[in-house]
Protein backbone atom coordinates (compact mmCIF):
# COMPACT_ATOMS: atom_id res chain seq x y z
CA UNK A 1 0.00 0.00 0.00
CA UNK A 2 1.59 3.73 -0.91
CA UNK A 3 2.18 5.82 1.88
CA UNK A 4 1.05 9.26 0.39
CA UNK A 5 2.60 10.98 3.80
CA UNK A 6 5.82 9.96 2.54
CA UNK A 7 5.65 11.51 -1.27
CA UNK A 8 5.77 14.75 0.13
CA UNK A 9 7.83 14.10 3.16
CA UNK A 10 10.91 16.19 1.75
CA UNK A 11 8.66 19.01 2.03
CA UNK A 12 7.59 21.02 5.59
CA UNK A 13 4.21 21.95 6.42
CA UNK A 14 4.75 25.58 5.31
CA UNK A 15 6.24 23.98 2.53
CA UNK A 16 3.71 21.87 1.18
CA UNK A 17 1.07 23.89 2.02
CA UNK A 18 2.87 27.01 0.04
CA UNK A 19 2.81 24.23 -2.73
CA UNK A 20 -0.76 24.24 -2.36
CA UNK A 21 -1.66 28.00 -2.84
CA UNK A 22 0.83 28.14 -5.01
CA UNK A 23 -2.08 26.05 -7.47
CA UNK A 24 -4.84 29.11 -6.77
CA UNK A 25 -2.55 31.37 -9.76
CA UNK A 26 -3.89 29.07 -12.68
CA UNK A 27 -7.27 30.65 -12.60
CA UNK A 28 -5.64 33.79 -12.00
CA UNK A 29 -2.72 33.78 -14.46
CA UNK A 30 -5.83 32.37 -16.94
CA UNK A 31 -8.17 35.50 -16.18
CA UNK A 32 -5.26 37.92 -16.25
CA UNK A 33 -3.86 36.54 -19.49
CA UNK A 34 -7.46 36.78 -21.30
CA UNK A 35 -8.84 40.17 -19.91
CA UNK A 36 -6.84 41.61 -22.62
CA UNK A 37 -6.85 40.98 -25.85
CA UNK A 38 -3.92 42.23 -27.13
CA UNK A 39 -1.77 40.32 -24.51
CA UNK A 40 1.66 39.42 -25.33
CA UNK A 41 1.27 35.52 -26.05
CA UNK A 42 -2.43 35.26 -27.02
CA UNK A 43 -5.97 33.80 -24.93
CA UNK A 44 -4.80 31.10 -23.10
CA UNK A 45 -7.40 27.84 -22.11
CA UNK A 46 -8.13 27.04 -18.18
CA UNK A 47 -6.31 23.65 -18.44
CA UNK A 48 -3.11 25.36 -20.55
CA UNK A 49 -3.00 27.73 -17.52
CA UNK A 50 -2.96 25.43 -14.95
CA UNK A 51 -0.72 22.92 -16.36
CA UNK A 52 1.73 26.46 -16.83
CA UNK A 53 1.06 26.52 -12.73
CA UNK A 54 1.36 23.36 -11.85
CA UNK A 55 4.71 22.93 -13.90
CA UNK A 56 6.43 26.00 -12.56
CA UNK A 57 5.68 24.84 -9.27
CA UNK A 58 6.94 21.64 -9.87
CA UNK A 59 10.29 22.50 -11.59
CA UNK A 60 11.17 25.22 -9.57
CA UNK A 61 8.96 26.08 -6.55
CA UNK A 62 9.12 22.15 -5.09
CA UNK A 63 12.73 21.39 -5.47
CA UNK A 64 13.48 24.91 -3.78
CA UNK A 65 11.72 23.86 -0.83
CA UNK A 66 12.81 20.53 -0.72
CA UNK A 67 14.10 19.59 2.87
CA UNK A 68 16.28 17.05 4.24
CA UNK A 69 19.01 14.81 2.32
CA UNK A 70 21.61 16.78 1.14
CA UNK A 71 22.08 14.49 -2.01
CA UNK A 72 18.72 14.81 -2.92
CA UNK A 73 18.39 18.33 -2.01
CA UNK A 74 21.56 18.98 -4.54
CA UNK A 75 20.06 17.44 -7.21
CA UNK A 76 16.46 19.46 -6.69
CA UNK A 77 18.29 22.55 -7.17
CA UNK A 78 20.49 21.66 -10.03
CA UNK A 79 16.97 21.05 -12.02
CA UNK A 80 15.70 24.04 -10.79
CA UNK A 81 18.65 26.22 -11.25
CA UNK A 82 18.48 24.89 -15.05
CA UNK A 83 15.15 25.54 -15.05
CA UNK A 84 15.25 28.99 -13.48
CA UNK A 85 17.77 30.09 -16.26
CA UNK A 86 15.46 29.17 -18.83
CA UNK A 87 13.03 30.88 -17.46
CA UNK A 88 15.23 33.92 -17.61
CA UNK A 89 15.95 33.56 -21.14
CA UNK A 90 12.57 32.11 -22.29
CA UNK A 91 10.55 35.55 -20.91
CA UNK A 92 13.52 37.91 -22.53
CA UNK A 93 13.21 36.55 -26.07
CA UNK A 94 9.00 36.20 -25.38
CA UNK A 95 8.56 39.35 -24.21
CA UNK A 96 11.96 41.95 -25.41
CA UNK A 97 12.94 40.74 -28.62
CA UNK A 98 10.49 38.05 -29.70
CA UNK A 99 12.98 35.90 -30.81
CA UNK A 100 11.85 32.65 -28.99
CA UNK A 101 11.61 29.34 -31.30
CA UNK A 102 9.94 25.82 -30.26
CA UNK A 103 12.94 24.31 -31.08
CA UNK A 104 14.89 26.18 -27.98
CA UNK A 105 12.51 25.22 -25.71
CA UNK A 106 12.25 21.51 -26.78
CA UNK A 107 15.99 21.69 -26.36
CA UNK A 108 16.10 22.33 -23.15
CA UNK A 109 13.07 19.84 -21.85
CA UNK A 110 15.45 17.10 -23.71
CA UNK A 111 18.80 18.21 -21.56
CA UNK A 112 16.45 18.55 -18.63
CA UNK A 113 14.93 15.20 -19.25
CA UNK A 114 18.30 13.84 -19.21
CA UNK A 115 19.40 15.55 -16.02
CA UNK A 116 16.67 14.07 -14.22
CA UNK A 117 16.71 10.47 -15.29
CA UNK A 118 20.08 11.00 -14.53
CA UNK A 119 19.97 12.44 -11.29
CA UNK A 120 16.90 9.63 -10.50
CA UNK A 121 19.52 6.90 -11.14
CA UNK A 122 21.54 7.95 -8.69
CA UNK A 123 19.28 7.97 -5.86
CA UNK A 124 17.62 4.80 -6.99
CA UNK A 125 20.99 3.05 -6.86
CA UNK A 126 21.84 4.69 -3.05
CA UNK A 127 18.36 4.09 -2.04
CA UNK A 128 17.74 7.67 -1.23
CA UNK A 129 14.34 8.77 0.47
CA UNK A 130 11.05 8.13 -1.69
CA UNK A 131 9.95 11.71 -1.87
CA UNK A 132 13.11 12.31 -3.42
CA UNK A 133 12.39 9.84 -5.93
CA UNK A 134 8.64 11.24 -6.34
CA UNK A 135 9.67 14.14 -7.40
CA UNK A 136 11.92 13.00 -9.90
CA UNK A 137 9.99 10.46 -11.48
CA UNK A 138 6.96 13.25 -11.49
CA UNK A 139 9.51 15.36 -12.95
CA UNK A 140 10.25 13.12 -15.73
CA UNK A 141 6.66 12.32 -16.32
CA UNK A 142 5.86 15.81 -16.71
CA UNK A 143 8.86 16.44 -19.15
CA UNK A 144 7.96 14.20 -21.23
CA UNK A 145 4.29 15.29 -21.39
CA UNK A 146 5.30 18.62 -21.96
CA UNK A 147 7.14 17.43 -25.09
CA UNK A 148 4.09 16.05 -26.32
CA UNK A 149 2.30 19.83 -25.39
CA UNK A 150 4.56 21.26 -27.56
CA UNK A 151 4.12 19.16 -30.68
CA UNK A 152 0.30 19.59 -30.67
CA UNK A 153 0.84 22.89 -29.72
CA UNK A 154 2.90 23.47 -32.64
CA UNK A 155 1.17 21.75 -35.46
CA UNK A 156 -2.27 23.58 -34.18
CA UNK A 157 -0.98 27.13 -33.64
CA UNK A 158 0.94 29.86 -35.73
CA UNK A 159 3.58 29.58 -32.91
CA UNK A 160 5.89 32.32 -31.72
CA UNK A 161 6.42 33.83 -35.38
CA UNK A 162 3.33 35.13 -34.57
CA UNK A 163 3.59 35.70 -31.00
CA UNK A 164 1.51 33.28 -30.45
CA UNK A 165 3.01 31.51 -27.01
CA UNK A 166 -0.03 29.48 -25.70
CA UNK A 167 -3.03 27.14 -26.78
CA UNK A 168 -6.56 29.23 -26.58
CA UNK A 169 -9.85 27.98 -25.16
CA UNK A 170 -11.58 28.37 -28.27
CA UNK A 171 -13.50 25.95 -30.02
CA UNK A 172 -11.05 24.80 -32.57
CA UNK A 173 -8.63 24.07 -29.77
CA UNK A 174 -11.44 21.97 -27.50
CA UNK A 175 -9.80 18.35 -28.99
CA UNK A 176 -6.50 19.64 -27.68
CA UNK A 177 -7.65 21.29 -24.46
CA UNK A 178 -9.60 17.85 -23.95
CA UNK A 179 -6.37 15.90 -24.54
CA UNK A 180 -4.37 17.87 -22.48
CA UNK A 181 -6.46 16.96 -19.50
CA UNK A 182 -6.60 13.60 -19.80
CA UNK A 183 -2.70 13.35 -19.69
CA UNK A 184 -2.22 16.71 -17.02
CA UNK A 185 -5.22 15.74 -14.49
CA UNK A 186 -3.52 12.16 -13.50
CA UNK A 187 -0.52 14.11 -12.40
CA UNK A 188 -1.31 17.03 -10.96
CA UNK A 189 -3.62 14.70 -8.81
CA UNK A 190 -1.08 12.98 -7.43
CA UNK A 191 1.04 15.78 -6.36
CA UNK A 192 -2.14 17.25 -4.58
CA UNK A 193 -2.06 14.32 -3.20
CA UNK A 194 1.11 14.15 -2.13
CA UNK A 195 0.96 17.64 -0.56
CA UNK A 196 -1.87 16.84 1.25
CA UNK A 197 -0.30 13.57 2.64
CA UNK A 198 2.42 16.74 4.30
CA UNK A 199 -0.48 18.14 5.82
CA UNK A 200 -2.13 15.50 6.97
CA UNK A 201 0.40 14.02 8.79
CA UNK A 202 1.25 17.50 10.37
CA UNK A 203 -2.42 17.83 11.26
CA UNK A 204 -3.17 20.91 9.21
CA UNK A 205 -5.84 18.94 7.50
CA UNK A 206 -7.73 16.22 9.61
CA UNK A 207 -9.73 13.34 7.57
Amino acid sequence: MIDFQQLGAGWTTGGALALLVFQLLGPVFWWWQNSRPDRVGGAISLVKAQWFVFVVSLWVVAPLLASGNTEARMICLILAGSMSLRGVVELYLCLVTRGWKVRYGLFHDVLQLGLALAGLGWLALRGEPVWALFLLTLTISTLVTEIIFVRWFRNSTAGPEEAVYFVSGSPEHRDLNRRTAWLFLPQFSLFLVSLLGVLLGSGVVTS
